[in-house]
């Protein structure tokens, strides 16, 4: 079976503990299952039968941007690949110049967070950036939803906001993490399922109350526009298999969602048969 992890997260090895430590510290002792770097990554993945992997860095400021994505795209490498990073609210020429850098480097798109971030998606002072990112054909990968290290404070982004993010800028290729919000299921079930973007299946299913929405969104959504992740190392990596396996999909559906969709979206290697 193929399967390609679009959501993993790792840190350079020689601050990898100390990023974990505090990270866990903000998520109230959310355990991990890897140690955070691109070693324990692959062993973790390949013992689970990944194929491929991506790793998808937050960038929290703007002295971050051109050191981590220079790390990143060292790494970049099938099967361990990498989008970029870019921080929002630095001057707004700096994240032109690194959009186009990022495109440059290889890597195969971009990740934001609005919480960890501080930044509202339609902001109009983002639109530029959008525009940009559109026009370097870079993916971007939104963690969706509410934040466990931010469940008191006010969320800055809501399935609603993507949809309409998809309708202000077409052909921006838009994935919403944690199947299109964190804890906001029943509003990604009315205001995002069918919009023209992707959902990833990253640590949701275990935290729905519901567990018969997962496949109700998914189904709702379209499986053509689902693609697999785990938010490793916050997820269990056989256990985030085990998720998709346990629905009603039928296998060929279940290889879009594992494979297919991530082949084409990342152009990834053609590994199959």
């Amino acid at each position: 079976m193929l399967i390609f992890d679009s959501h993993t997260h790792i840190f350079p090895d020689k601050i990898a503990d100390r990023a974990l430590q505090h990270l866990i510290g903000k998520a109230h002792g959310l355990p991990t299952f890897t140690q955070g770097t691109a070693a324990s990554q692959e062993a973790a993945a390949l013992k689970a039968g990944y194929t491929g992997w991506m790793n998808c860095p937050v960038v929290t400021n703007e002295h971050q941007m051109k050191s981590v994505n220079d790390w990143v795209a060292d790494i970049n490498h099938w099967p361990h690949l990498s989008l970029g990073g870019l921080y929002p609210n630095a001057p707004m020429p700096m994240v032109l110049e690194e959009v186009h850098r990022i495109k440059k480097l290889g890597l195969y798109g971009i990740k934001f967070h609005p919480e960890y971030q501080g930044f509202r998606p339609l902001d109009p002072q983002f639109d530029i950036m959008w525009q940009t990112i559109r026009d370097e054909e870079l993916p971007v990968l939104f963690h969706a939803g509410c934040d466990i290290a931010y469940l008191r404070k006010e969320q800055r982004s809501w399935p609603a906001d993507y949809a309409r993010l998809a309708e202000r800028f077409p052909g921006l290729v838009i994935i919403c993490a944690h199947l299109g919000g964190w804890l906001n299921w029943n509003l990604v079930e009315s205001d995002l399922c069918g919009a023209p973007v992707y959902l990833d299946t990253a640590f949701a299913k275990g935290w729905m109350p519901d567990q018969e929405q997962y496949e109700r969104i998914i189904r709702k959504h379209g499986v053509e526009k689902v693609i697999f992740g785990t938010d490793s190392p916050w997820n269990p990596l056989d256990y985030a298999v085990r998720e998709l396996q346990e629905t009603s999909l039928t296998e060929a559906e279940k290889h879009q969602i594992f494979w297919s969709n991530a082949a084409k979206l990342w152009n990834l290697p053609n590994v199959e048969g």
